[in-house]
């Protein structure tokens, strides 16, 4: 992790070496709203881009949500066109789209962001998006996480880099597909350092309005709760960073301890995984938990708790989980279905 006193673009370059974040010619899509973050990303990108020999484009996702969302739209537009970088601008009916699936307006946005950004990428032959998530970001996911009753994985907060399409469990979308990586090279950086490096190169950026609506979480954990943490610690955003690396560290460990016990375990065959309940039990409670979210992504830390307690039955029986998957136990076995749909919404 980046420490120190370092300048943004030092630390920037420092967590991108550290992390391999920007292979050396790789082709990257930036994510820019047009936000502090995401301009100051572009920014650091086109540092970047001569020292790492970086093929770089841009992609701004108009929500239609608010009144200034055509404002924002425009403001990346002549943004993207001063600083020379080819832009892809997308529109999406977010407030539909959480109607239909009976999602929260973050939660749809949020889906339909990434959903638009590897269809981009994939388009334009993109190895890697670039994310604008600081470390701001990071002790607020940490904070939402603990609340919702979240277990290590969610505690370690945000990723610093994961694979696009890592939901598909059905091999043939991935056939011809190339593997494209999120990354998060601000994810070191508190929010007011990249303001402050905005300002001191005299690059704008545009608010959104709505980060002052305190109905939405975040806002309320960043508006109201994370200033009463930063008066008991003024380190507190950079402690939550250091201890979500550790975690996440500690993470990837037992991770490769439940990936060989589920290789044992667990028979996955066209969105079926089928597990040997005997060869289950030997294993103690935390790497049970690892097993089920490796093999079944889409479980939350509950479903994951009501399997546990499905598998100790000591009769057969069926079980209904998250998103289209239920699980079936019979004969020494108990076998996960995902539906049709939850397979579509993969």
């Amino acid at each position: 992790m980046s420490a120190g006193k370092l300048s943004v673009p030092g630390r920037f370059f420092a967590t991108v070496k550290e992390h391999g974040l920007l292979p050396e010619g790789a082709s990257v899509l930036a994510a820019v709203s047009g936000g502090a973050d995401s301009v100051c990303l572009l920014d650091l990108l086109l540092l970047a881009q001569p020292r790492l020999k970086l093929r770089l484009a841009a992609f701004h996702l108009n929500h239609g949500l608010r009144g200034t969302a055509a404002r924002d739209e425009d403001f990346v537009r002549k943004l993207c066109r001063d600083w020379r970088v080819e832009l892809v601008v997308a529109r999406a009916d977010v407030a539909g789209y959480a109607k239909r699936h009976k999602l929260g307006i973050e939660e749809a946005g949020r889906e339909l962001r990434y959903r638009h950004l590897e269809r981009v990428a994939r388009k334009l032959t993109c190895d890697v998006i670039a994310l604008g998530h600081t470390a701001n970001d990071n002790l607020e996911t940490m904070l939402l996480n603990l609340a919702r009753g979240a277990g290590p994985r969610g505690l370690a907060g945000i990723q610093i880099r994961r694979a696009a399409d890592s939901h598909h469990k059905d091999t043939k979308t991935q056939r011809g597909r190339s593997r494209i990586t999120f990354i998060r090279p601000l994810i070191d950086i508190e929010r007011e350092k990249l303001e402050q490096h905005l300002r001191s190169r005299g690059i704008e950026w545009v608010e959104d309005e709505s980060n002052l609506d305190v109905s939405f979480r975040r806002n309320l954990l960043r508006r109201e709760v994370v200033p009463v943490l930063t008066r008991l610690n003024p380190n507190t955003v950079a402690n939550a960073r250091r201890a979500a690396q550790l975690l996440a560290e500690e993470g990837e460990f037992l991770d490769g301890l439940a990936e060989s016990a589920a290789a044992d375990v667990a028979h996955l065959d066209k969105g079926r995984v089928r597990i040997d309940l005997t060869e289950f039990k030997t294993y103690n409670g935390v790497l049970k938990r690892r097993m089920l979210k490796l093999v079944l992504t889409e479980l939350d830390s509950q479903a994951v708790e009501r399997v546990l307690d499905f598998c100790n039955r000591t009769t057969g029986g069926r079980l209904t989980l998250t998103r289209g998957v239920r699980a079936h136990r019979r004969r020494g076995m108990i076998e996960f279905e995902r539906t049709k749909e939850s397979l579509n919404d993969a």
